[in-house]
């Protein structure tokens, strides 16, 4: 039975034809991701995009509107008795990039290596991504 939820909140940035996506690495675990993490206690959706994005990649963003929420069960990759919740909003940014890689620690005490990049959008990409939510946000794009 599941016991828990587990909210997370996404940013699809998007520049012409190209989206930002993650590829990231926890304790082996490898995944290619949109950005975006954990809701934390206190904080709305929308400020925690607008965090994530300070955290992991130093820009300033503009969150544009909602695209999608979850709407099936997504049971948690990490932990058996969560249920995931997930938001997707579309973001923009003026900001430049200045590095596209990060490292940032985990709640679990271990290390959460990312390494962005522009992914060309298209249906191709959809079989990359790891995980089913951002599947469903990005398959509302095409």
């Amino acid at each position: 039975m599941v016991n828990k939820f587990n909210i997370r909140v996404y940013g699809i940035w998007l520049k012409g034809d190209k989206i930002l996506m993650s590829n990231e690495n926890i304790e082996g675990f490898k995944m290619l991701k949109l950005p975006g993490g954990g809701l934390e206690y206190g904080e709305g959706p929308v400020e925690c995009v607008i965090r994530e994005f300070q955290e992991e990649l130093d820009v300033s963003i503009e969150v544009s509107r909602l695209l999608h929420t979850t709407e099936t069960f997504i049971p948690s990759a990490f932990k058996k008795l969560e249920q995931v919740i997930a938001i997707h909003y579309l973001v923009t940014s003026n900001d430049a990039i200045a590095s596209m890689e990060s490292t940032q620690p985990t709640r679990l005490g271990g290390e959460n290596y990312h390494l962005f990049e522009w992914c060309t959008l298209n249906p191709e990409l959809l079989d990359k991504l790891t995980f089913e939510m951002d599947r469903q946000a990005l398959s509302r794009l095409m």
